[in-house]
């Protein structure tokens, strides 16, 4: 065997290898706005971005709704960091990204640090009032970013979402189309009297 079939041989081997032992991102589960869910991350799985120290979970939004989501440590060691992405994913969890798209994920928001607690490193993040700009399904990544500790470390999570109220233009708009309707609706029976 020469030197060059070697190198091939072991080159399609170590590709052969690679895919098959791909771990692919696993969702704890589908949250429902108004009920907490609960879970454990490492202590910083989420700033190194380091997909098995991290919990993923999907949600279910309608275009225009007003969103929130706060993520509350329940050991006080933990440092939770959330991030906000369009679409779901199985991609291999070796893309994981914090602060970007990846895997088809649409990146959308992070929150950091906006709830401040009694004890522990940082704040707890809290995103609220994000308008969804899509129909579809969302991911949430939350984790840790500068814990005491490793972990893991537990946490709560909850979501809430309201249906967008019309915007007062849109209202008008409305009313106006309307009152055209009913007018030509009007001319066209006069018409045929």
């Amino acid at each position: 065997m020469t030197i060059k079939t070697a190198l091939a041989t072991v080159a399609l081997a170590l590709a052969a290898w690679g895919p098959a032992h791909a771990v692919p991102i696993s969702y704890e589960g589908t949250i429902t706005a108004g009920t907490p869910v609960t879970g454990s991350v490492t202590g910083n799985g989420w700033e190194t971005e380091t997909a098995a120290g991290v919990d993923f979970w999907r949600f279910s939004g309608v275009a225009g709704q007003s969103f929130s989501v706060r993520g509350t440590r329940l050991n006080p060691n933990l440092d939770p960091a959330l991030t906000l992405y369009f679409g779901t994913t199985t991609a291999d969890a070796s893309l994981f990204l914090h602060d970007a798209d990846w895997g088809g994920l649409t990146f959308l928001a992070i929150a950091d640090d906006e709830v401040p607690v009694a004890s522990g490193p940082g704040a707890d993040p809290l995103l609220a009032n994000f308008r969804l700009p899509f129909t579809g399904l969302y991911t949430i990544a939350i984790g840790g970013f500068s814990s005491n500790g490793a972990g893991p470390f537990d946490y709560s999570m909850q979501t809430t979402q309201v249906t967008a109220v019309p915007e007062p233009e849109n209202v008008m708009l409305m009313a106006a189309g309307l009152a055209a309707l009913l007018v030509s609706q009007r001319r066209r029976k006069a018409r045929s009297a």
